[in-house]
């Protein structure tokens, strides 16, 4: 996910700031694409149970609106924005995450009211050496940065960057075991929102936590007409976990949207693109692991995730793994997107959403049924495994791991419309876990961002 994610988690909401999931340059028709299966045939020698049967959960306060639900990069903490109003105001809070059972600290997870924000300033987490914070604008604009010290305590710092209200999507980096990092943020022209008619263009900028004072300018693009979205907010711009590299979309001459890479490790560095391949990228998710760069990204509006490797060095991603879904319960299955990675027992894994194929990006995230998948990352044979249901609406899968277990968190909406609906917080089972019949040595549990 994303969310992830630009786009609100609620009609006006996802279009508002940045998430998980985006789709293309316009809100045109989105048909499915008959999926072809690969890596999807179980190992023989696989850890994991033969059968898995999905069993979800209700979390929290069915009557609060659980938004752009986020975990720390260790995973103790968890993020996310609850909205009070049909405006797109709300309020920020953090929250622990029992490792043993996967239930929130507080139960409702009302754990530290950081502050009031908009569906547009919302908080990202990110980190550094000093550990897990987050970054988010108050509703004047101020960015402010949180370091939670517990599950119902945090300390606030007030950023000195010139306050600003068209800012959204705001991400910060994750980079362990460095001092300091970098935001990045969308700016809108003139009026808040990833698809505002009066927004002529969109601009893709940063500052260095260092001296967040400078702001920098990386690109501005021009947004299509009508509702679409400009390239940075179909091929969503995030930060590659664990470096401090900036992807984010653009028009490519044979119109697709593909992948620039803005890499603030190198000297002088500017802009390059580094995906060519057919396709346009959407939402795609960046990951430094194992001193390899992996790009995992949905492919135009289909079920269907393009995985990308490139070693440090190499001008271009190549392609290096297709994921469809195996077997799904929707009729014309679309849009895969919010590609979440994680570690468990030295492995990674992937979860990710699909919907029924409709009308537009709108109509399939958030009015038809969708699925969450867990599936296998770089490994071979590969497998997936169903987590949900295909019945209502699902969006925003986020993955946590526990002592002994995985689960993924994700939301469906409840309501009439986008905006008045209640996005209730849901948790899934997984078949990632520990048992005693196997290796404790193979499947010890690492956290995401420990390498």
């Amino acid at each position: 996910m994303n969310i992830r994610h630009g786009l609100f988690l609620f009609a006006v909401l996802l279009a508002a700031f940045g998430g998980a999931c985006r789709f293309s340059t316009s809100d045109s028709p989105l048909e499915a694409a008959s999926p072809i299966p690969v890596g999807s045939t179980p190992s023989a020698n696989s850890p994991f149970p033969a059968a898995f049967t999905p069993h979800t959960v209700m979390v929290g306060d069915p009557a609060v609106n659980y938004a752009n639900v986020e975990f720390t990069a260790a995973g103790q903490f968890m993020v996310w924005f609850e909205m009070t109003d049909q405006q797109g105001n709300g309020i920020v809070w953090h929250c622990g995450v029992d490792p043993q059972t996967g239930d929130l600290i507080p139960a409702d997870g009302k754990g530290f009211r950081a502050f009031e924000s908009t569906i547009y300033g919302r908080a990202n987490p990110g980190l550094d050496a000093d550990g897990a914070y987050y970054v988010g604008a108050d509703r004047a604009g101020n960015l402010l940065l949180v370091r939670p010290t517990s599950p119902t305590s945090g300390e606030i710092q007030s950023l000195p960057t010139p306050p600003d209200v068209l800012r959204r999507a705001i991400y910060p980096t994750v980079l362990p075991g460095q001092v300091g990092g970098y935001v990045f943020w969308i700016r809108d022209e003139n009026a808040p929102g990833a698809t505002n008619p009066q927004n002529d263009w969109v601009e893709l900028h940063y500052i260095s936590l260092e001296n967040p004072t400078e702001v920098h300018v990386v690109e501005r693009q021009t947004r299509p007409l009508r509702t679409g979205f400009a390239p940075m907010d179909s091929g969503f711009a995030r930060w590659m976990r664990g470096k401090p590299a900036l992807t984010y979309g653009f028009a490519a001459q044979d119109g697709t949207v593909q992948v620039r890479m803005l890499d603030l490790t190198l000297p002088n560095p500017v802009p390059q693109a580094v995906t060519d391949d057919p396709g346009s990228k959407i939402d795609p998710y960046g990951w430094f692991w194992n001193g390899q760069e992996i790009l995992i990204s949905g492919i135009d509006a289909r079920a269907r995730l393009h995985v990308y490797t490139r070693a440090p060095g190499d001008p271009r991603f190549s392609l290096a793994e297709s994921i469809v879904p195996p077997a799904s319960g929707l009729s014309r299955p679309a849009l895969a997107q919010s590609a979440e990675p994680m570690l468990f027992g030295g492995q990674a894994y992937i979860a990710y959403q699909i919907n029924e194929a409709g009308r537009s990006f709108w109509d399939v995230t958030f009015g038809k049924p969708g699925e969450i998948w867990l599936s296998t990352l770089r490994q071979s044979p590969g497998q997936q495994w169903l987590l949900t249901d295909s019945l209502a609406a699902k969006a925003e899968p986020e993955p946590f791991a526990g002592q002994t277990q995985v689960w993924v968190f994700y939301n469906v909406a409840e309501g009439s419309s986008p905006m008045q609906a209640v996005w209730r917080l849901y948790r899934a089972e997984t078949p990632l876990r520990e048992e005693e019949q196997w290796s404790t040595q193979r499947f010890l549990f690492f956290p995401l961002y420990s390498y």
